[in-house]
């Protein structure tokens, strides 16, 4: 296997962590986010979508995406479980997954994109003056349903520690720098970053 990735950016430092947690060494190549490497006609024949990080199988099969990269990892070295123990625990680690990229992940992103970071990504997508703003007031709402869940919860997923965990926390914290603080009414919210910036693996800088 090899894993295609970056120095930079939110989602290749949650896989990092991810494959700390799992004591998983594998093979790297760092590519160029910054420099537009990524967006290269080299890379694209390995990753059409662009994307980083992705991870090359044996058999030339590329997969992206956090989410689906942990899962695949999961299989290959199930300790420690980052998804589940049972077809329960995971089918609920999946949704949580799609819930957050829905409600906060994925608008988070664009609101940024469309703003504060469109000095970064134009020329590399399709930007739209007016899609920021919005895509920020999508945002913050989703982050009130996250405090509500929160609200009786450690992680995302009651007890257990999961890959969403680590990937919710690696890109909303780099967002709410960046782009879209998380409001301090989110009492929840806040002390649950507060717990994870303390986990030896996901708290490292």
């Amino acid at each position: 296997m090899k894993l295609f990735t970056s120095k930079f950016g939110p989602n290749p430092e949650a896989l990092r962590k991810i494959l700390s947690l799992k004591q998983l060494d594998i093979e790297v190549e760092e590519i160029d986010m910054m420099g537009g490497q990524n967006r290269s006609e080299e890379f694209l024949k390995i990753n059409p979508a662009g994307q980083l990080p992705c991870l090359q199988l044996d058999d030339g099969t590329v997969i992206a995406e956090v989410a689906a990269i942990a899962e695949y990892i999961e299989e290959i070295k199930p300790d420690p479980v980052l998804s589940g123990s049972t077809a329960s625990q995971r089918a609920e680690t999946r949704m949580r997954m799609r819930q957050l990229d829905y409600l906060v992940l994925a608008p988070m992103m664009a609101g940024y994109r469309h703003s504060e970071g469109k000095g970064f990504f134009e020329g590399r997508m399709l930007l739209l003056d007016d899609y920021g703003a919005p895509s920020k007031q999508i945002a913050a709402e989703g982050l009130k349903w996250v405090n509500n869940l929160l609200a009786d919860k450690r992680y995302i997923c009651g007890d257990r520690l999961t890959y969403v965990d680590v990937a919710f926390y690696c890109l909303v914290g780099f967002l709410a720098k960046v782009s879209l603080p998380i409001d301090p009414s989110l009492t929840h919210v806040t002390a649950y970053f507060e717990r994870l910036a303390q986990h030896e693996i996901i708290g490292q800088k």
